[in-house]
């Protein structure tokens, strides 16, 4: 019985302890999961799935590092292309600042500059030959580059729990370069989407869930 009673007062004393050790020190490692990832490309048949780190570097700056996989899905809207196939890669890199000085663990409203590397390769049906259906391969690359103002919140007001959400947006300016593997010309073959080539403005919007995996003394 004295045994029992001792088990039932470490499990009522251990969490609040736990959890206000918690509230008193400074977020030092998340580990990222992009909401927004899984609406895909306006431009493609495609969504995906993706994780971050976001690393403390200093008080109320951090450094993250995210990689997204993306993946071809059967759908369609004004802006997609037809594509049979689609597979690449995004790679995103942010450096942030949190605004307010006296927000222990960093959270609340942050400023921060995202650079987006983003390749992929995809397969679109081009035309109709004296061979049948061709289908065209192309590689595209854009890089982006933008400034966005956000929040992160905590899941409980007492900043308790570790698990946060933050919502971004901002803007900028992308790059383009898209290899199209038909080099000669055929009805319906080129189009921006295979041929884009330059420089065009940016519109950014982010949703993550974070869970932090490590807390530091302040």
């Amino acid at each position: 019985m004295r045994i029992i009673l001792l088990v039932q007062i470490f499990l009522l004393v251990f969490p609040s302890v736990y959890g206000q050790d918690r509230s008193d020190s400074i977020r030092n490692l998340t580990i990222k999961f992009p909401v927004t990832s899984l609406f895909g490309d306006l431009y493609g048949e495609s969504m995906g799935i993706g994780i971050g780190i976001e690393k403390m570097i200093k008080p109320r700056f951090s450094f993250s590092q995210e990689v997204n996989y993306i993946f071809h899905v059967d759908r369609t809207s004004i802006l997609s292309e037809d594509l049979e196939s689609i597979n690449g890669l995004k790679f995103t890199t942010e450096i942030r600042k949190y605004l307010i000085r006296k927000e222990v663990p960093e959270s609340g409203f942050f400023v921060n500059m995202e650079l987006k590397n983003i390749i992929t390769n995809s397969v679109k049906k081009s035309g109709i030959t004296a061979g049948g259906t061709e289908e065209n391969e192309i590689t595209r690359y854009r890089g982006v580059l933008t400034a966005n103002f956000g929040v992160l919140f905590y899941w409980d007001p007492h900043k308790k729990s570790r698990i946060t959400l933050e919502l971004l947006g901002g803007g900028g300016l992308g790059y383009i370069k898209a290899k199209s593997g038909i080099i000669r010309e055929i009805p319906g073959a080129k189009s921006d989407y295979s041929s884009a080539n330059g420089f065009y403005p940016w519109i950014n919007f982010d949703m993550k869930i974070g869970y932090i995996l490590k807390h530091r003394k302040p």
